[in-house]
């Protein structure tokens, strides 16, 4: 920067500096659908030098990092986009120009900026072009993957077909399963489970009787009386062991470090679907959704298998609540962790974020027609109780509609529904 600094100087590239990264990125005109988002990290291609993974934008630290280049801060991400100049920069940023001509003549500044938009017309041009490259590979993909759900929901059995089947091992979990007609899920008798070997590789480590269940999601169907109808989109799979109680689920290691996986797995997708437990949709007034299908049922049974009520699983809570509003500065977007703290690089302990209340609504969530009247979301009381109890208040907010009830009930802390469910299980014997 030349020439002498004044106060309008100064405060013209401090303006330019509190403009967070994301709002940078979509200045330059690109789009942050274009990366890939996890909690605070948008990952994908770099608009300027390619790659597939090597860019990102933290929306908590309010920074870039390009593996190929740099990284730092708004006005460092627009000099790497554009090619321009420090001040040039910060006038994008800001909208307007520097407070003094200190960088040259109207001119040369006009042509700096001709030249910065034609760079960035052709990085979008190629982000385009790329991102059509890397939806036709990902269609490619998911429709490879369904052919292989569908498959394996093909070579699963009925519901109760043998000893170690679905219906056994919700049983032995003291679920009540006299409700279940065995529509919704299936016994796979022989399924493999797959890790990562120290080479990438995947490598069956176990074979065993497992539950499927679909994820489903709903589409416009004219033909039918609701206007809807349901679409599968994924599997679910839990893997049983009917010698291992309490969870009656096998022992599954990583190969590489021997830390223990989980029994369960997702194939296909589902964000913006269920997995349907009990009942119908279409004929309900109210309808019951918690992470898992154990769950569901637990409280099916507390709650009395309710006619009116169709009871399903999202998978997770990120399907459950959808994700948060994003922006670090963005009000409700996050929370501070109560007791949580994270160690940064220079070894400070800092405050843990976690996803806030503010619902993003244009993110994926469970389907909740318009017809349903009452909606209840499931909380664990053996989950994290911060992350947990915003996820669900995310949820209630929306979901929430004029005229309907909308609620987030909370097994007692420690337990889970279907440990509710368990405790009834005597007076349900008795009955």
């Amino acid at each position: 920067m030349t020439g002498a600094r004044t106060f309008e100087m100064d405060a013209f590239v401090e303006d330019a500096r509190a403009v967070s990264v994301l709002q940078a990125f979509e200045r330059c005109g690109f789009s942050l659908r274009s990366l890939r988002s996890s909690g605070p990290e948008h990952v994908g291609p770099c608009p300027s030098c390619g790659g597939k993974d090597r860019f990102s934008l933290n929306s908590q630290k309010s920074v870039f990092n390009c593996r190929g280049a740099e990284g730092g801060d708004a006005i460092g991400l627009v000099k790497h986009l554009t090619g321009l100049d420090f001040l040039d920069a910060c006038e994008l940023l800001n909208g307007r120009d520097r407070p003094s001509r200190d960088g040259g003549d109207d001119a040369e500044r006009a042509a700096r900026r001709e030249a910065a938009e034609h760079r960035l017309a052709e990085q979008r041009e190629r982000a385009a072009r790329e991102e059509v490259e890397r939806e036709a590979q990902q269609n490619q993909y998911r429709a490879r993957e369904w052919d292989r759900c569908r498959a394996l929901w093909r070579e699963a059995a009925a519901f109760d077909c043998n000893s170690a089947s679905a219906k056994a091992y919700l049983a032995a979990r003291r679920l009540d399963v006299s409700r279940l007609d065995g529509a919704y899920l299936r016994t796979h008798p022989r399924l493999g489970f797959f890790a990562e070997d120290g080479k990438g590789a995947k490598v069956a480590i176990h074979h065993g009787p497992a539950q499927l269940g679909l994820f489903c999601r709903l589409v416009p169907d004219a033909g039918s009386a609701s206007g809807f109808r349901w679409m599968s989109i994924g599997l679910h799979a839990t893997w049983i062991d009917l010698d291992a109680a309490p969870k009656f689920r096998p022992t599954l290691v990583s190969p590489v470090d021997g830390e223990p996986l989980p029994s369960k797995k997702m194939r296909g997708s589902k964000a913006g679907g269920v997995i349907p437990v009990l009942g119908l949709l279409s004929s309900a007034t109210r309808m019951v959704v918690g992470e898992g299908i154990e769950t569901v049922l637990g409280f099916a049974r507390f709650d009395g298998f309710r006619a009116d009520t169709f009871y399903c699983a999202a998978g997770d809570l990120g399907n459950l609540a959808g994700k948060a509003r994003s922006g670090r500065d963005e009000p409700g977007s996050r929370i501070r962790h109560p007791t949580i703290k994270r160690r940064a690089t220079n070894g400070v302990m800092k405050p843990h974020f976690v996803p806030g209340l503010e619902p993003d609504m244009g993110s994926d969530a469970v389907p909740v027609p318009a017809w349903i009247d009452e909606l209840v979301l499931l909380g664990d009381g053996d989950s994290e109780p911060v992350m947990t109890r915003a996820a669900l208040k995310r949820g209630c907010a929306r979901h929430a509609r004029e005229g309907r009830t909308v609620r987030a009930l909370f097994a007692p802390v420690g337990g889970d529904w279907a440990d509710v469910a368990a405790a009834l299980e005597p007076e349900m014997e008795a009955a």
